[in-house]
């Protein structure tokens, strides 16, 4: 269906009649893309014998493969949004059935005919992904009116999350049951069954008409230069790659860190990622309520503060400083909920806002593109440095200084330099710092309490 001119159409909330079917995409696309290039992917080319290089080949053709939005986001307008996204979404899908058919084929063949044939169709399903995927931030960032785009980006990812969560742990278990190529074949099965679930609620979310003037300058020759000189977004791009690049290094060193120090084991790891994912969830949830009132700045603001909690406790762990007890294993999960909540929350909010009407897909397309590179080309390099600093230690007092230390350090000065860039950046109708610390840390826990015990504490 067509949607009628915005504002004729709302719910008691703000957010457009349908919106609800979007959910309901979001649930079913993101438990089955987890499980078709998460953890059981890699776990099953690990069972068939692959190299360490052919598992970063399988993590990052996502990533890698984003690159397509380039070339596709001057279709997307001629096309339609809905059109455009709900065919590549069905064209992929197809291929995940492709890959459960592969997994279950007899014992005769070998691992490494198994293992080619399910790496060529995940860069097919990775391509029709990196294709189809430029055409749904411009078609939600239509639909959804800008004074509750918070509000619909925290309940889109708490119903993601949720469902990447208990997609997980069910995967897990049955593969705890049903080892091998059957057991994987299952899962895959699984993923193209949601992938078909997510396409029956894609048909059904609201379409936003396209205009003929939209259409028409689809088809004219894209301003890259001009679009990348945007001072506003070109200041948001600045900011993501600071960001991710602290992100790659804290992701790189803190698994082998954790396994070579204290030889945490494989279960343990599932355990704390079940953990920071269900304070994420209620997180982003929180934080949803009230994002659209404060702006997104403040929280990008917060965010680099938890940031520095977050990564700074690692790196007190690696130098020697900070125990490894469950109290300080247990508050960095939750900071780096936290931190990851507030950043992925206001940074989508932040974008959807700065992101002109004309051009929306080839800048959409930019931005994915180049934080998709940064994000799979960055771990390669802080793994070298990973990987030149094994065994290498040094004392300076009470700090042990060691490869990890030395990553964490990395991070921290990378954090740092995405605040600078956070100062470019400006929101006008963002609520001053002062105000939002208020806020925050005075109005809502007081509003809280008042709740609790039926107590009015604040005028």
């Amino acid at each position: 269906m067509q949607l009628p001119p915005r504002g004729t159409l709302a719910r008691s909330d703000g957010l457009p009649e349908g919106i609800h079917y979007a959910f309901l995409f979001q649930v079913f696309n993101s438990a089955s893309f987890c499980l078709v290039i998460g953890m059981p992917m890699v776990l099953y080319f690990k069972s068939l014998g692959a190299s360490a290089t052919v598992l970063g080949i399988v993590q990052g053709l996502p990533a890698l493969l984003v690159i397509l939005q380039i070339p596709a986001a001057r279709f997307v307008e001629q096309v339609g949004y809905r059109t455009f996204v709900l065919r590549g979404w069905a064209v992929r899908s197809l291929f995940i059935l492709l890959v459960a058919c592969v997994a279950a084929l007899p014992g005769p063949m070998d691992a490494l005919t198994r293992a080619s044939a399910t790496l060529f169709l995940l860069f097919c399903y990775n391509f029709s992904r990196g294709i189809s995927t430029c055409g749904w931030l411009p078609w939600i960032t239509q639909l959804v009116p800008e004074r509750v785009r918070g509000r619909y980006v925290s309940l889109d990812q708490t119903c993601g999350f949720s469902a990447i969560v208990v997609a997980s742990v069910l995967a897990g278990l049955y593969l705890e049951r049903v080892p091998g190529n059957l057991g994987f074949a299952a899962v895959f099965l699984a993923s193209f069954g949601a992938a078909a679930g997510s396409l029956y609620y894609l048909k059904r979310i609201p379409d936003v008409p396209v205009s003929e003037e939209e259409r028409t300058r689809s088809r004219e020759s894209v301003p890259w230069r001009a679009i990348w000189g945007y001072k506003p977004f070109q200041n948001i791009i600045l900011y993501n790659i600071s960001v991710l690049l602290a992100w790659a290094g804290g992701g790189v060193v803190v698994v082998p860190f954790l396994r070579d120090t204290y030889a945490v084991s494989d279960a343990m790891f599932m355990y704390l990622t079940a953990c920071w994912g269900l304070v994420y969830i209620g997180a982003v949830y929180v934080l949803g309520k009230w994002v659209d009132r404060t702006g997104s700045r403040p929280l990008l603001v917060h965010s680099t503060l938890w940031q520095v909690l977050h990564f700074g406790g690692w790196g007190g762990m690696a130098a020697g400083l900070i125990p490894f007890a469950w109290w300080s294993v247990g508050f960095q999960q939750v900071s780096w909920a936290v931190c990851f909540a507030l950043f992925s929350l206001a940074n989508t909010r932040l974008l959807m806002a700065t992101v002109p009407a004309m051009g929306r897909s080839h800048f959409f397309a930019i931005h994915s593109v180049v934080t998709s590179l940064v994000a799979g080309f960055a771990p390669f390099g802080w793994g070298l440095v990973v990987d030149a600093l094994h065994g290498w230690s040094a004392a300076s007092g009470p700090v042990q200084w060691n490869g990890s230390s030395v990553v964490y350090a990395g991070v921290l000065a990378c954090v740092a330099a995405s605040f600078f860039m956070l100062r470019r950046i400006v929101e006008p109708e963002a609520m001053p710092a002062d105000d939002f610390f208020q806020e925050f840390f005075i109005k809502t826990p007081a509003r809280a309490f008042s709740r609790v015990f039926h107590r009015r504490i604040l005028p």
